[in-house]
């Protein structure tokens, strides 16, 4: 008897929480502009690189330069609480104080940008510069072990970089991150997170005057 009502349990269960949560693994290629995704750049800072090898792989480069790329994120994936990508840095800036608005250079950085829904009509920079908006930051650069919370020097305490592999993880070495939106966003800022409006991906070198060489492919959010 305890039998069966183990196994009706879990027959059970799947339905009781309703259908599979939704995933979406966001394509690169074989156009980043078709494919959604827009290049931003600085005033007065050369503009980084970024190139799609394949639909699922980006390619990054940087010399003395920095930029961001963009893509917002569709209303069914606005409550996304997981996150997952590889990553590989060929060649990047030595380890660096990511506090310091002149020191913050890093291989890379993955944004997950959080706001209002009135937030969402704005454009990148007015969306990161507006006070209704946070910025959750995974890092593969800086001085500081794995898992440390850093406030970002331009954003203040609406940005919050994790870093995720120093400066002097091996290079040319494939990592995998899986990362829970959600439950870092607590740790990070206190409060439950609004919604995702965007992804960013970063690279940045002007204040070294250094150079990066990385790739990042399977970058995927889900409910």
């Amino acid at each position: 008897m305890m039998k069966a009502l183990a196994w009706l349990a879990l027959l059970v269960a799947p339905l009781a929480f309703g259908p599979s949560a939704a995933a979406e693994t966001l394509d690169f290629g074989p156009d980043l502009r078709r494919s959604g995704w827009v290049i931003v750049s600085f005033p007065r800072i050369p503009p980084a690189s970024f190139t799609a090898i394949d639909p699922n792989t980006l390619e990054v480069s940087t010399d003395a330069s920095a930029g961001l790329l963009w893509r917002m994120v569709d209303d069914p994936l606005r409550q996304a609480s997981l996150a997952s990508w590889r990553w590989m840095v060929a060649q990047g800036v030595s380890p660096t104080d990511l506090t310091k608005r002149s020191l913050d250079d890093r291989a890379l950085g993955v944004y997950f940008v959080f706001g209002t829904a009135a937030d969402a009509k704005k454009s990148p920079l007015a969306l990161l510069g507006s006070s209704t908006v946070t910025a959750l930051v995974y890092v593969f650069g800086g001085d500081k072990p794995r898992g440390s919370i850093l406030a970002s020097p331009h954003m203040g305490a609406r940005g919050k970089f994790i870093i995720l592999r120093p400066a002097d993880a091996q290079k040319g070495t494939w990592f995998d991150e899986n990362v829970q939106l959600a439950k870092d966003y607590v740790r990070a800022f206190g409060t439950p997170p609004p919604h995702l409006l965007a992804i960013a991906i970063s690279s940045d070198s002007d204040d070294t005057r250094r150079r990066n060489r990385a790739k990042l492919r399977g970058l995927a959010i889900e409910r």
